[in-house]
């Protein structure tokens, strides 16, 4: 069974680890609990002007036929409109 993000519907193949509080000061209270795809996360740290590159730990694909593990190894932040 597949799980979909809870702010765009969209089915959710890439999980990913941030800290509890990256997490809280990022996503709304109420979505808090479920889950949020990284694009709308991504979305959500603009909104809220949370630089969270330095604080992705690991990023996770989950296909249908293969699931990979992805280590970031290097941080570029976007500056685009004053953000970040």
């Amino acid at each position: 069974m597949q799980q979909t993000c809870k702010a765009c519907g969209q089915i959710d193949k890439l999980n990913f680890d941030v800290p509890d509080s990256v997490w809280t000061a990022v996503v709304p209270p109420e979505l808090q609990n479920r889950v949020v795809c990284l694009a709308c996360f991504d979305t959500f740290a603009r909104k809220n002007n949370v630089n969270y590159a330095a604080s992705l730990k690991a990023v996770f694909f989950a296909g249908d036929a293969a699931a990979f593990e992805f280590q970031p190894v290097s941080i570029t932040p976007l500056r685009a409109s004053g953000s970040y």
